[in-house]
């Protein structure tokens, strides 16, 4: 005999073997008991779970969808009026008390009359540098 015919053999005595030591009574007896122990699923919830994450997965998409278009459609910082404040500006200045605040402004009238343009009538040369900047800038718009 052959390897191929020893293997089939061996194969066909462990098969018998294992048909020898099986009891379907047994077997389908232990099935029919499990299936009764156990509680049949409710048919209706079964369908309507699906559902009702269908729809719950629908609203976080809508709710984040939302969200992100806000994000990207008002800018931070911009007030209603679409005015931006810069917030270095307005963290600065909302600590400054009333002496503060009134330097500040009498600086910031200095630094602006700094940057008039001079009349035609007057001489470029007689300008200090700070000031040509100014005039620079002006004309640069």
């Amino acid at each position: 005999m052959n390897d191929e015919a020893k293997l089939e053999a061996m194969a066909q005595r462990l098969g018998a073997q294992a048909a020898e030591r099986l009891n379907v009574e047994r077997t389908a007896a232990a099935v029919i008991e499990r299936l009764r122990a156990e509680p049949a699923r409710d048919a209706r919830w079964s369908w309507m779970q699906p559902t009702w994450l269908r729809i719950a997965a629908a609203l976080v998409i809508l709710v984040g969808g939302g969200l992100i278009a806000h994000q990207l459609l008002v800018q931070p910082g911009t007030s209603r009026g679409g005015h931006e404040i810069a917030h270095f500006v307005r963290d600065d200045l909302t600590d400054l008390s009333a002496d503060q605040l009134r330097e500040v402004l009498s600086r910031l009238d200095e630094t602006l009359d700094l940057g008039r343009i001079p009349t035609p009538e007057a001489d470029l040369e007689n300008l200090d540098a700070q000031q040509l900047r100014a005039v620079l800038r002006s004309l640069e718009g």
